[in-house]
């Protein structure tokens, strides 16, 4: 019992109720604040049309589809991460050519990175692994926004991959940001960051990074981070050839 009379079971299930709290202020918000903007750039672009340039009309449906774009990955995020707690993600392995799915991601889901530089080199020629092709892609995926949330501007992406020690392949997606110092490289992947964290500029449900470990341990394998030399952090998704 805790000198105040609560016991650790008391103590511990307040933390919890105001952990949720945090939680689900900062994803309603993060939900609202794109769903504003698309609301007021649609509600200008349809009341002042007549007035508006073909410059201007275009700039408020720009800003209108980005955010939607961030909408539809908040909203998938949270989906997510309820589906890895209820043990609801089903690995569906297949031999992939992952040079190729990493283009295929890029060009068919590649739409929010658009005005990024993004560079995919092969360290070792064609690698092919047994995985699941959408699980993987959407671990790629959460780097890559991540990337582009903090890279820095312009955002230029580099992505290597090929096979590592121990029948192990990687893939390595590096920003050119200031990168993570070393002391919060492993907080980073908890889903509860982004609430402790209430000074972040960056908005979002902070779940991305936590979401894409846990996709990378149902499929036996892992993501870590580190910073490059030449500066950016690098994210390494490691898993099994087959």
């Amino acid at each position: 019992m805790l000198s105040n009379g609560m016991t650790t079971s008391d103590s511990f299930s307040k933390e919890r109720e105001r952990i949720h709290r945090q939680m689900m202020s900062s994803v309603s918000h993060d939900l609202k604040t794109p769903l504003a903007s698309i609301i007021g750039s649609l509600e200008i672009h349809d009341q002042m049309k007549e007035q508006l340039t073909p410059e201007k009309k275009q700039v408020l449906l720009d800003t209108a589809l980005q955010e939607a774009y961030r909408l539809d990955n908040f909203i998938t995020n949270i989906l997510d991460m309820a589906k890895l707690e209820n043990d609801q993600i089903i690995i569906k392995p297949e031999l992939c050519d992952i040079g190729i799915l990493l283009q295929d991601y890029i060009t068919h889901f590649g739409a929010p990175l658009r005005g990024s530089e993004i560079n995919i080199r092969a360290a070792s020629g064609m690698l092919t692994a047994t995985v699941d092709p959408t699980v993987l892609q959407r671990a790629i995926g959460l780097l890559l926004d991540n990337a582009v949330k903090y890279g820095g501007v312009p955002s230029i992406i580099d992505i290597d991959y090929g096979r590592g020690e121990f029948a192990q392949c990687f893939i390595k997606v590096r920003d050119h940001g200031p990168g993570v110092p070393e002391s919060e490289r492993e907080a980073i992947f908890s889903k509860y960051t982004r609430f402790i964290k209430q000074d972040m500029q960056n908005a979002g449900t902070g779940l991305g990074l936590a979401i894409c470990r846990g996709m990378m341990r149902q499929m036996e394998g892992n993501v870590t981070i580190g910073n490059h030399p030449d500066g950016g952090a690098v994210f390494t998704l490691q898993f099994p050839v087959g």
